[in-house]
């Protein structure tokens, strides 16, 4: 038999596997998913990568910088007070002396960007993920994950921003500079996964407890005896 020993933070079964109790209906969603991207989202990011590189470069920065905020807050949940310290300090140097963000002017100067969501801080405190969902058009998460956007969103600007249409403007640009991004990595993924969802599934639970434990997760331990 094998002893698991490591996180709990991750929802996963006896065999290793991620929880996944609700497959059917994840892969029915994850479909859908897929066929967006292919048919809307990803000709629109390829045709963004087109624009010329300080235009993404730019905005790329510009939702980074409103990202900072969501870093701090959760930096000030998790306790990271050096942390919180820098970060505070990078938003105020992009804010100020970077065009509200376009121009990366902290990176340079030491001040690194973070990481952090409510998810993160969730995790942090040790609630476990529980089991694997797939959220239309958002992709990948879980129990624990998708409630967290909803604190993520409202402590980002943009909810502040009103029209409710300017709202949806910027968070559909957001979208496509995050899809942009991600072109090659999905394309890699189809080209050598032999399960699409599987690999997907696994891979954003590694991810989120990369983040989780700030890219030093504990190492799970198996040792095979015979009783």
């Amino acid at each position: 038999m094998a002893v698991l020993s490591g996180s709990g933070c991750a929802s996963v079964t006896e065999d290793g596997d991620v929880s996944d109790p609700m497959e059917s209906a994840n892969r029915a969603i994850y479909n859908f998913n897929e066929g967006f991207d292919r048919h809307i989202l990803k000709p629109v990011a390829q045709g963004y990568q087109k624009l010329p590189s300080p235009v993404q470069t730019g905005t790329h920065n510009f939702f980074s910088n409103l990202n900072d905020f969501v870093v701090i807050f959760n930096d000030g949940l998790q306790l990271k007070g050096e942390q919180m310290s820098s970060d505070v300090l990078r938003v105020s140097v992009n804010t100020v002396f970077g065009a509200f963000g376009l121009i990366d002017m902290a990176s340079p100067m030491g001040m690194s960007k973070h990481e952090e969501s409510f998810a993160d801080s969730l995790g942090y405190w040790g609630v476990g993920s529980g089991a694997y969902i797939v959220l239309p058009l958002l992709g990948p998460s879980s129990v624990r994950d998708a409630p967290s956007l909803v604190v993520d969103f409202f402590t980002n600007p943009v909810s502040l921003v009103s029209p409710a249409s300017a709202t949806l403007a910027l968070a559909a640009t957001h979208a496509v500079d995050t899809r942009a991004v991600l072109l090659k990595t999905t394309d890699l993924r189809d080209q050598l996964a032999l399960d699409p969802y599987i690999f997907t599934r696994e891979s954003y639970y590694q991810w989120r407890q990369n983040r989780i434990y700030d890219g030093e997760p504990p190492k799970v331990i198996i040792e095979d005896f015979e009783e």
